[in-house]
């Protein structure tokens, strides 16, 4: 039997299971490889076509292309649903099960481990290949497995695990499964249980140290070019486990090492261009699509999702559907501080207009996904940008009792974004403000239902939205895909589910 260096599954997948026992030929790396897993684990080039596959997979709908922005936006209290294509509405009114995904055979749990495979298939194999001499290059695409794993784990722990110090011990059911072993036939098939959400992040901080000294190791792996793990991403990514962990002195550690890199904060007169740029000069670590086969299309695209817009220039192409828009109170929020002209002095506002009527009526769409080079529906998605080291910095500082260091790193984000300098900042006001700017600053990027949830704060929405999610309400975490629970009898469901 030929299997492809995508017949990927950590070990835990039904879906795995029935494609190993009934396919010749199983999920293929596409576009960037074609390569078969008998020489794509043994050669140089087969190395780099499987790594490449691992940002590929990460592409899909269910991981970066879509879910990991739009579905946890809509969860949250930023947006709030169209009905333009019906896409979207149980999310945002927080009625259906928090589900990451679009079915339980292609959805967030299984690309997500589906990636991590491919991740420690190359672990395993990379030191191996005695082709490849080159030390630095061995170590860039070993540090870039453990950084992607890293990455993924702590996704999956986000959507479908407590926090740590804010876990509902009743309803907790621990971490997810930890698989550290590549898969690459039905031979190699385990089904472990849940590890403790402690053991998890244990991992995630072994797995991105590991990167940080691998690409410490090569002084040319620079976020200059952020389409691939790099050193400033492994610090940046562990400063934001930190702060999920409320181990506040290393989120302040590893942002300060990540702002000591070559990527720079924009300011307020190019903030907006840099996100019409085809790469964002603040990505620290941007998942690329360029090719016209990665499009995702008119229906699940970031583009359509967010917008019925397209590019300047190109009003008569067809746009998107804009399922999922600004909320009333959110833009409130970011106009409130005006300038002496009355007009709105955060430059992050002009990121918000109005769009069409092609798909009825018209809202206020964010436009940070407008498709790159003019290209409808193919954007880029940033994935870590500079200003979250300044934000999660600043948050960890507080916490910390370093208000004068806090207040230093929110000043300079509202400078950055237009806005004056605040004095006198203290207390409950002080970390009131560091959350807002962590709101405006990335909205429709993702981060908001996940920055409630690590916090342990209610979802609050207006009564026509839905009304909100308290916190000890069960979907505040998703649902463990049924095919998985029923397969693994090892797995505990979340609770509610």
């Amino acid at each position: 039997m030929r299997i492809s260096i995508n017949t990927l599954t950590g070990g835990l997948f039904v879906g795995a299971v029935l494609a190993l026992a009934s396919c010749n030929s199983l999920l293929e790396v596409e576009p960037r490889s074609n390569a078969d897993l008998s020489t794509a684990l043994t050669t140089v080039e087969g190395i780099d076509a499987t790594l490449n596959g691992i940002y590929d997979r990460m592409q899909n709908v269910s991981l970066y292309g879509r879910d990991m922005l739009a579905v946890a936006e809509a969860l949250a209290d930023n947006a709030q649903a169209t009905n333009k294509s019906g896409r979207l509405n149980s999310e945002a009114r927080n009625v259906a099960q928090n589900t990451f995904g679009t079915a339980q055979t292609t959805g967030t749990w299984q690309s997500a481990y589906f990636a991590i495979n491919q991740a420690n298939l190359l672990l395993e194999a990379t030191p191996k290949v005695t082709t490849l001499t080159d030390t630095n290059r061995r170590n860039s695409i070993m540090g870039q497995c453990y950084f992607l794993r890293g990455l993924l784990y702590h996704d999956l722990m986000r959507i479908y695990a407590y926090d740590p110090g804010v876990e509902i011990a009743q309803q907790s059911r621990g971490g997810v499964p930890i698989v550290l072993n590549g898969v690459n036939n039905q031979d190699q098939i385990a089904f472990p249980a849940r590890a403790s959400i402690a053991d998890v992040y244990k991992q995630i901080y072994s797995d991105l140290q590991t990167a940080i000294n691998l690409f410490g190791r090569n002084a040319s792996n620079s976020a200059s070019v952020p389409a691939y793990g790099n050193l400033a991403a492994a610090q940046e990514l562990l400063s934001r486990v930190a702060l999920y962990n409320k181990d506040y002195a290393n989120a302040v550690k590893y942002a300060t090492d990540a702002i000591g890199g070559s990527v720079k904060l924009l300011d307020a007169t190019s903030y907006v261009a840099g996100w019409r740029a085809p790469r964002n000069p603040e990505s620290v670590f941007e998942l690329q699509f360029t090719a016209l086969s990665e499009n995702i299309g008119v229906n699940l695209s970031l583009q359509t999702t967010y917008t019925t817009l397209v590019r300047s220039g190109d009003r008569s192409t067809t746009g998107g559907f804009g399922d999922l828009v600004p909320t009333t109170a959110f833009l409130t929020d970011l106009r409130s501080e005006t300038a002496t002209s009355g007009q709105p002095a955060d430059v992050r506002s002009q990121l918000y207009e109005l769009g069409t009527t092609g798909r009825g009526t018209a809202f206020v769409e964010c436009t940070k996904f407008l498709g790159k080079n003019g290209t409808i529906n193919l954007d880029n998605v940033p994935i870590l940008r500079i200003s979250e080291a300044y934000l999660n910095r600043a948050e960890a500082n507080f916490m910390l009792g370093n208000t004068a260091d806090a207040l230093t790193d929110l000043n300079t984000m509202r400078t950055n974004r237009g806005l004056s300098a605040r004095t006198g900042l203290t207390g409950d006001a002080l970390l009131s403000e560091i959350l807002r700017q962590r709101r405006l600053e990335y909205a429709f990027e993702g981060h908001r239902w996940f920055d409630l949830k690590r916090r342990g704060q209610d979802v609050v929405k207006a009564t026509a939205q839905g009304g909100g999610l308290p916190y000890n309400d069960y979907r505040i975490l998703a649902n463990i895909p049924v095919n998985e629970v029923s397969t693994n009898r090892n797995i505990r469901q979340n609770f509610g589910y």
